[in-house]
C-alpha cells in the first residue's frame, strides 16, 4: 500500500525515514503525507526513539553535504572532532520542526525495551525496528508509514510506503 492510500482520520505510526526522505527533499509523497499529518487529517504517531534516530541521522547527512567528512569515516571523524559537531545546526532546526506536525510522540519506556526483545527473536528484526513494532502495539496502532521492507513480512501491521523513491 501506498502512503496515498491512508484515508483521512487513519491514526498511523511513522518510522524515521519518512522524516529523513521528507527533510533531505527526496520524497515528495513523503512531504504531501507529512503535511496531511500537521493539517491532522491523519493521527500521526512516532516515538522519542524515532526523533532521536532522525536527529542523528541528519547530522550525519549534515556533514557529509557540508564536505566536512566522508560518508564512509562521518561517525567516526564527528565523534573524534567535537569542532566539526558544533559547525552544525541545520538537522536541530529540521527536527524541531517535527513538533510542528501535530504528531503524538510517544516515549520509549523499559517496558517497551524489554518487550522488543521478544520482537526480535520470533521477527528477526533489527532493535530499532524491534522497538517501533511494540511502540505500536502498546499505544494499538496498526499502520506504519515506512520505506524499510524488512516490516513487510509482519502480517500484524499494514505498511504503507512512498512510491517515488
Amino acid at each position: 500500500m501506498t502512503l496515498a492510500d491512508l484515508r483521512n482520520s487513519d491514526p498511523v505510526f511513522i518510522d524515521a525515514n519518512i522524516f529523513i526522505y521528507h527533510f533531505g527533499g527526496r520524497s515528495q509523497e513523503c512531504k504531501a503525507f507529512l503535511e496531511r499529518c500537521a493539517r491532522r487529517e491523519l493521527l500521526g504517531h512516532t516515538s522519542t526513539g524515532i526523533l532521536a534516530e532522525v536527529l542523528h541521522r541528519l547530522m550525519v547527512a549534515e556533514a557529509v553535504a557540508k564536505g566536512l567528512v566522508t560518508a564512509r569515516t562521518a561517525v567516526r571523524k564527528l565523534g573524534e572532532t567535537p569542532e566539526l559537531v558544533k559547525q552544525l545546526t541545520q538537522y536541530q532546526e529540521e527536527v524541531n520542526k517535527i513538533q510542528e506536525m501535530n504528531l503524538a510522540i510517544v516515549s520509549l519506556t523499559p517496558e517497551i525495551v524489554q518487550a522488543s526483545a521478544a520482537v526480535r527473536s520470533s521477527e528477526g528484526l533489527l532493535t530499532n525496528d524491534s522497538l517501533v513494532i511494540v511502540s505500536m502495539q502498546a499505544n494499538g496502532l496498526t499502520k506504519l508509514a515506512t520505506s524499510n521492507g524488512d516490516f513487510d513480512r509482519l502480517s500484524t501491521i499494514e505498511v504503507y510506503k512512498p512510491t517515488d523513491l
